[in-house]
């Protein structure tokens, strides 16, 4: 079997969540020899902003030469961007080997257990200082949590996933905070229930850093002015949940600048042409919708595609307080809802465009060369463009 062969046999297998579906990624990893317990691990849980944080705490510990280990989901082109090591993709033969290794063991693990297992002992072969490893959903159940972590972080509670962490807000903190173990806490919302939880499990608890300013513009933290080489208004409360992070485990570092000078969060407010100005944004609940419209213009036309299980019309909502027409379009996996069912939701001009491609085509060249154009609602979406 080659690379591609392997590919497709792995991401072929169903996602189905198993309750739990960390019992069947800690018993294989058990035969494996248990790599996730050779290093210390960080567990990214949260509504939104995992992403980003991920990616900007990978490079404040990478500016302190340590050797950092990310695992990422969903991904955008390519299935090795989920798991890399100081920002470099697994390899295809790393990938294959390991592929083949875990494969033999016959576990039955589905796509995102076998990913996971796959990350976790890639990590251990690559000897790594840190693994900061993004929770797939909720905490409690997932595939990740199977480790007693060095540190936990939870950006922020807000309603996704109903169906599998619950319909309050109360409900679904109690399952994002299944991450913490007693272990240091860094809470960049203080949800009451978050706080009972930590308290209960003796965790200490720790507030997300002050960083001032726009990051369309520049951040202000404490005494020092930095600008970092992503957009959003949204990313200055990221970055000080990332500092309030690495503070705990290694220091802060003096030139932030300098330390942030690689960062890349593709797929978040990513500028990707201008005359019209044209951004992809992979917002995919309502909390993260609500964010980016405070940083768009007036007027602006939106393609957007959701899944099936995301509460598409509230998102719909926000975006037309900006919006001035929508193309409803759809991405290429089987549990996106149809681009039909997604105009039902809307009281603003829309026009239905099944590719997605065509459908930026057509918007770019509808609006003026000052207009702007957002592609958002869906990670996969913006997959499928890329």
């Amino acid at each position: 079997m080659d690379y591609t062969e392997a590919l497709e046999e792995i991401t072929s297998r169903h996602n189905d969540r198993k309750d739990p579906a960390k019992k069947s990624t800690r018993e294989t990893l058990e035969e494996l020899g248990n790599p996730e317990k050779k290093y210390p691990v960080v567990l990214i849980g949260g509504t939104n902003g995992k992403g980003s944080i991920t990616e900007m705490l990978s490079e404040l510990l990478q500016s302190q030469e340590k050797k950092v280990g990310t695992y990422k989901s969903p991904h955008l082109s390519e299935c090795r961007e989920r798991i890399k090591v100081n920002g470099e993709m697994i390899s295809e033969k790393d990938f294959l080997e390991l592929y083949n290794q875990i494969n033999s063991l016959q576990t039955g693990l589905s796509f995102f257990e076998f990913m996971t297992v796959m990350a976790y002992t890639y990590f251990q072969e690559e000897d790594i200082d840190y693994a900061l490893m993004e929770v797939g959903m909720g905490g409690r159940l997932d595939a990740t949590n199977v480790v007693e972590p060095e540190l936990s972080i939870i950006t922020n509670i807000g309603k996704d996933h109903s169906k599998y962490l619950g319909e309050t807000k109360e409900e679904i903190a109690v399952e994002k905070a299944g991450i913490i173990h007693g272990n240091p806490v860094v809470l960049g919302e203080m949800h009451e229930t978050l706080i009972e939880e930590a308290e209960a499990a003796d965790s200490e608890i720790i507030g997300k850093k002050v960083v001032d300013g726009n990051a369309n513009t520049y951040l202000k933290f404490e005494d020092e002015k930095f600008q970092i080489p992503v957009r959003g208004g949204f990313q200055s409360k990221n970055c000080g949940i990332a500092l309030s992070a690495v503070e705990k485990l290694e220091k802060i570092p003096e030139d932030l600048n300098s330390a942030f000078e690689d960062l890349e969060c593709p797929g978040r407010m990513d500028v990707r042409g201008r005359k019209p100005l044209y951004i992809q944004d992979g917002a995919h609940n309502p909390s993260a919708v609500k964010s980016i419209v405070e940083d768009l213009p007036e007027g602006f036309t939106c393609v957007f595609s959701a899944t099936e299980t995301k509460n598409y019309g509230e998102m719909i909502s926000a975006l037309e307080e900006k919006a001035s027409k929508f193309y409803f379009t759809e991405s290429d996996i089987s549990w996106c809802e149809k681009p039909h069912k997604l105009a039902e939701e809307c009281s603003t001009d829309y026009s239905i465009e099944k590719n997605p491609k065509d459908a930026v085509r057509k918007a770019r060249k509808e609006v003026d060369k000052d207009g702007c154009v957002v592609v958002t609602g869906s990670l996969y979406l913006i997959g499928s463009l890329r």
